[in-house]
Formats: C-alpha cells, sequence, structure tokens
C-alpha cells in the first residue's frame, strides 16, 4: 500500500472516530437535558423548596396556632352584628368624645362567642358594644368597647342633642349585617413572630409560602375577626406597638428603644376584634384598611375592656 492509500486509511478511520464521539457527546447531552426538564417537572409539582429554616418556621406557627371566629352573616339573626344601630341597655349613655358622638360598629354576645369556640380569655357571659371615633387615628381608643351585663333594649340612635350637626352626619349609622361565628385556626404571621427574615436561609419561594401561610385558610373573604392573629396589610411587630401605645411612649419607627421589660409585657396582648373595609355595609377605614383591637389577657380575664388599644393599617 502507497503513502497516499495509507493517509487515506488514517483519515477515514479518524473521521469515523471523531463522528463516534460527537455521537457519544450528543447523546450524554441530550440525556442530561431530559433529565434535567424531569427534575424541573418534579419541583414545580412538589412546591416550594423547604430549606433548613423554613420547616422550622412553619413548625413554630403551627405550635403558636390560636383560634380565631369570623364574623359570618347569620342564617338565624340574633344579638350580633356589625354595623346598624346599638340595642343598648335603657341606663347606657351613647358614647362621646368632648360632645363628638362616637359611630357605633359592632356588638358582640359573649355567651354565643364561647359557645362557637371562641378565646378563652373571653368571659362566659355578657355583652360588648364598639365604638369608633374617626377623628382619633393614631390614638389608642380610636375604638372604643364597651362591655355590660344588663339586659338590652331596643335599637337606639345617636342622641340629637350630642355634637353638632357634621357630628351627628359622621356617626350616622352603617348599615346592618346580623352575624354569626365561624370557627378558624389562625397562625401568627413573620411579623407578629419578629423574625428577621436577614439571619435566615429562604428562597424566594419559600419566603412567599411562609408570609401567605397565615391568610391561606380565609381566601379573599373579610376579615372581621374576635381572636387569633391580625391579618396585617403593613410590616408592624403589633403586640410591641400595642405595649408602647398603652405606655404612652413613640412608635419604634420614631427610635424608641425596645426594652426587655417592653417585649416581655407585649406578650399578653391579644386581638379582640378585627374590622376590615366593607364596601356592603360602607364601611372604609382609610383606604380599604382595617381596625386592630387589642387587649391584654388579665385585663379580658378579669373582664376589664377600659383597656384596650386599637391599631389601624390601609393600603
Amino acid at each position: 500500500m502507497g503513502h497516499l492509500e495509507l493517509v487515506r486509511a488514517a483519515a477515514i478511520s479518524l473521521g469515523a472516530g471523531l463522528l463516534y464521539l460527537l455521537a457519544t457527546v450528543a447523546v450524554v447531552v441530550l440525556v442530561a437535558l431530559v433529565q434535567h426538564w424531569v427534575y424541573l417537572r418534579k419541583q414545580r409539582n412538589a412546591g416550594p423548596r423547604l430549606s433548613s429554616d423554613a420547616p422550622r418556621i412553619k413548625a413554630k406557627m403551627m405550635r403558636m396556632a390560636r383560634p380565631t371566629l369570623v364574623l359570618a352573616p347569620a342564617k338565624e339573626p340574633a344579638f350580633s352584628k356589625v354595623g346598624g344601630n346599638p340595642e343598648l341597655p335603657p341606663n347606657l349613655a351613647w358614647p362621646d368624645d368632648g360632645g363628638r358622638p362616637r359611630t357605633f360598629v359592632a356588638q358582640i354576645d359573649l355567651a354565643a362567642v364561647r359557645s362557637c369556640g371562641g378565646p378563652e380569655w373571653l368571659p362566659f357571659t355578657g355583652r360588648l358594644y364598639a365604638f369608633v371615633d374617626e377623628m382619633r387615628y393614631g390614638f389608642a381608643d380610636l375604638v372604643r368597647v364597651i362591655s355590660v351585663d344588663e339586659p338590652f333594649g331596643p335599637a337606639v340612635a345617636p342622641p340629637p342633642r350630642i355634637g353638632g350637626r357634621a357630628d351627628r352626619r359622621l356617626a350616622a349609622a352603617f348599615p346592618e349585617r346580623r352575624i354569626a361565628f365561624v370557627s378558624y385556626t389562625s397562625l401568627p404571621s413573620l411579623d407578629w413572630l419578629g423574625i428577621d427574615l436577614s439571619e435566615l436561609d429562604l428562597s424566594e419561594e419559600e419566603l412567599d409560602a411562609l408570609a401567605e401561610a397565615p391568610d391561606a385558610p380565609f381566601g379573599d373573604e373579610l376579615q372581621h375577626r374576635i381572636g387569633g392573629y391580625p391579618s396585617e396589610i403593613q410590616d408592624e411587630q403589633m403586640a410591641i406597638s400595642c405595649e408602647l401605645m398603652r405606655r404612652g411612649l413613640p412608635p419604634e419607627y420614631e427610635g424608641t428603644e425596645i426594652t426587655p421589660p417592653i417585649e416581655r409585657a407585649s406578650k399578653q396582648w391579644r386581638l379582640l376584634l378585627q374590622v376590615d373595609s366593607d364596601p356592603a355595609l360602607k364601611m372604609n377605614w382609610g383606604d380599604g384598611g382595617r381596625l386592630y383591637v387589642f387587649i391584654r389577657e388579665k385585663d379580658a380575664l378579669a373582664g376589664d375592656f377600659s383597656r384596650t388599644v386599637t391599631i389601624s393599617q390601609t393600603y
């Protein structure tokens, strides 16, 4: 065989080898791509990956779960309601602030609340009336809660002698909705837990899942509630805010130091009532916001509802 034939044979052999090598690489790449696609499908179907921090936080949420009652439209109307005019005992005067009448928000039968699985720190008997003064936004007494044991009377409107014409117009009744109590389980939010997210190993998907977990059972329903945890609109540690307001201190964002005594005292605060903006009742707190009425557990157990603190949040 001449030199030309040897070169030709070598070239053919080399070309065949290269083709075999390229085919092998192509097969390996194709298999890897298929495996990666299968992996992504499994991850997508399995939901967000749980890191070492996410399961621990979710477990803490579940350990701290509390009962909450959603105020739903009643099929069989009873005493409890949102809006309308209050059915006050005959000897109870309409609450006002310096001659300006407050606006009635809700009346609650505590016996019905407890029979439906409401918070254990609420009394078994009595009735609560909640009145708002929308000129008191930012103050602890934005909502005033009155507790009574006396028999209630017929619905009454604000007395015409209280306040001026503009004040009485502001205090005009909302449309009325009689309510029943539907039991749910309420989970604390990341804000309520006071978790510093910068110190955690969480993916974006995990963070979203944890942030959405507290409101997941309620969907897009109106969130009028008794007990449980607040459904925050803004980032705020509400229990800390309650304790600061009770002490007459500026809010944390203005530089108030959160000392250990303040932090310990804040753990006593419980959500008494959450009132959502409700277009059907013409209720609008700020810009579609909510009212959150808090009480210390020891005050509720003692039947003292004169020391509540109200926080408002809006979009």
